[in-house]
């Protein structure tokens, strides 16, 4: 008799898990479960639905008959409330619940909530689901003027988006827009950007008070600014969806903590994605890496390991790809510290950065912005640990040529 793979979630890391599980094993049966009431869609497209670039249509990343073809149910609009592992158990929200032989948690990541007055009463809107993008699209109507809290990737991009479709846009941004991805000199430049294309930014500030006047939102800064706005969309930050694991046994640090295999503390249980913390590449150390091809990789070796394929994650690096007004930035690796080798650009009148980060003979690290270069090359020289060390000022000179040269000199080894 066959085993049941029961899924929690439907986004990158669930459905990565299916191929590979189909991939492996024909017969069981595998049964996925999911709190959106939409098919499978890609959320980082999501703004390109306001900036009117794409169509609703165009989001979705499954057809009708994907299911079947992948002999899988689809149980949709369905909240988890409660894992009970010692009986194999999930409990759903109208209290029925299903078995499971082994489960793969892969419930994604939740925006987090912020303590500010008057927050509740003015109606912001967060932007993290299809929902959300859904709301947004109805309330732009007749509105002009929108201001965005957050300087993330994803704040940037839903504003470049609102900028796209003719809105006034504020950001607002408690250091500096794009701090964790692009350092102080390319973030800059980046701000430099939005700024010529009519947004306002307010540095090094944050929002102190919201409320309403005269039919706007008005906005208290802690610097002492007061912003008037039609709409407040709020994005600072997502953290991992585990509130229905609240007494399971799971681990959960940040997120819920795994090994190189998926595996949680718990046999049987599995998590991937935006809501698993695994070992990190470089230094073993766990942590959450909330980006989509993270969930690919994370999902592909989750779903071997339930079917009995003992396959082990090389672990997370950090990657973020944002296209912006016709410009390209690209970060991978961690940051500098003091016993990295920083190739930097030192020209502040130019307006492209390129950066790359060294750990003895290896590349661990690079920053580009508008750099005409491969991510998918720069990511395999850091993963298969290439040695770069004779080749380290050519690569900073001519990023693209000589890493692809050095891909397939790697490759031919």
């Amino acid at each position: 008799m066959g085993k049941k793979h029961l899924i929690i979630g439907c986004g990158t890391a669930a459905l990565s898990a299916i191929r590979k599980i189909r991939e492996v094993n024909s017969s069981d049966e595998v049964s996925l479960v999911t709190m959106e009431t939409h098919a499978p869609y890609s959320p980082a497209a999501l703004p390109y639905l306001i900036s009117r670039r794409i169509r609703r249509t165009d989001l979705f990343v499954t057809d009708e008959r994907y299911f079947d073809r992948m002999r899988c149910s689809l149980r949709r609009g369905t909240q988890v409330i409660q894992i009970v592992p010692d009986r194999k158990e999930v409990i759903y929200q109208d209290q029925s619940c299903d078995r499971y032989d082994s489960l793969l948690i892969a419930s994604g990541s939740e925006p987090i909530r912020l303590e500010i007055d008057g927050l509740d009463k003015v109606g912001f809107i967060g932007f993290h689901t299809m929902d959300d993008c859904e709301r947004l699209l109805k309330l732009l109507v007749n509105k002009n003027e929108i201001a965005v809290y957050g300087g993330g990737l994803v704040a940037l991009e839903i504003a470049a988006a609102l900028i796209e479709g003719g809105y006034r846009v504020h950001i607002i941004v408690r250091s500096y827009i794009a701090r964790q991805y692009l350092g102080k000199r390319a973030s800059g430049i980046v701000e430099g950007i939005f700024r010529t294309h009519g947004c306002k930014i307010h540095s090094g500030t944050e929002v102190g008070a919201v409320g309403k006047k005269k039919g706007k939102i008005e906005i208290a800064l802690t610097s002492g600014e007061t912003i008037a706005a039609d709409l407040f969309v709020v994005s600072t930050g997502v953290r991992p969806r585990t509130f229905f694991l609240e007494n399971s046994g799971i681990k959960i640090n940040r997120g819920i903590e795994v090994d190189r295999r998926m595996r949680t503390n718990i046999s049987g249980v599995y998590a991937a994605g935006d809501v698993a913390e695994a070992p990190d590449f470089f230094n073993n150390q766990h942590g959450v890496n909330p980006i989509a091809p993270n969930a690919l990789q994370q999902g592909r070796i989750a779903g071997a390991n339930m079917v009995g394929e003992e396959l082990q994650d090389s672990g997370w690096i950090s990657m973020n790809l944002f296209k912006f007004f016709g410009h390209s930035a690209f970060s991978i690796g961690p940051p500098p510290d003091g016993s990295s080798q920083v190739f930097c650009d030192e020209h502040e009148s130019d307006q492209c950065h390129k950066e790359l980060i060294f750990s003895d003979k290896r590349l661990i690290g690079a920053r580009f912005l508008d750099i005409d270069i491969d991510p998918g090359v720069i990511r395999y020289l850091i993963e298969n640990k290439v040695d770069v060390e004779r080749y380290k000022e050519l690569l900073f000179e001519k990023p693209k040529g000589i890493s692809r040269w050095l891909m397939l000199e790697s490759e031919r080894r």
